[in-house]
């Protein structure tokens, strides 16, 4: 229960006893509420490249990394890479003059349109690293199976048998698994992280609508 639910409750139960707030009192509340969640979203972006850089980094020496790197794919991994963080460093962009807007606001029309601008943000935020993961997961796996020679090898001896469509069944449906399965906990962690924020940033929303300035 946060700060607003406990105030309007007082008021309910003992509004005699309790001083009265007007509803620029209110908007301040909630303005200064907005602002907090979207300083926290402004802040799990920056971690987030963070993580992903440190996990790119330290990646960068093991088997699938150096096995990627035998292949001489640079002219595909390196835009891939750079098209990642500029996602990244785009939208965190965003974040920051959302929230430099929000702080700046000074009445509600202009703060209900913010905290829908943050929202739709956040949304299209979510959707471009989803679809970024999907995109460079199959890049991913149409590299390995052009130049992964233990690969090719299966494939000629399935062709051979006759059984190549079985070999394809199995590397498509394994590649589709896999990243079903990765896109899945990547979406889950950010309806948890950013769907709670958005959900706060709904309940200021609604309780602006009810102001009457």
């Amino acid at each position: 229960m946060d700060e607003l639910d406990i105030l309007k409750q007082n008021w309910k139960r003992n509004a005699e006893n309790f001083p009265k707030f007007s509803e620029q009192d209110i908007y301040a509340m909630l303005h200064k509420k907005s602002s907090s969640i979207v300083k926290w979203i402004l802040i799990i972006s920056v971690l987030e490249f963070v993580f992903w850089l440190g996990i790119s980094f330290l990646m960068k020496d093991n088997q699938s990394s150096r096995q990627m790197e035998s292949f001489h794919v640079d002219y595909v991994t390196i835009p891939m890479t750079v098209m990642g963080y500029i996602i990244i460093i785009y939208f965190f962009c965003k974040f920051y003059i959302n929230y430099r807007k929000i702080t700046a606001t000074d009445n509600v029309k202009m703060l209900m349109d913010n905290i829908l601008r943050t929202r739709r943000t956040v949304s299209h935020y979510i959707i471009a690293n989803l679809a970024f993961i999907i995109l460079s997961s199959i890049v991913v796996f149409i590299i390995f199976f052009m130049n992964d020679q233990n690969l090719i090898e299966a494939l000629n001896k399935s062709e051979a048998k006759g059984n190549a469509h079985i070999f394809y069944l199995i590397y498509i449906g394994g590649a589709v698994i896999f990243i079903g399965l990765f896109v899945l906990v990547v979406w889950l962690f950010y309806k948890l992280i950013y769907g709670l924020l958005l959900k706060r940033l709904h309940r200021n929303y609604e309780e602006l609508k009810k102001l009457d300035f």
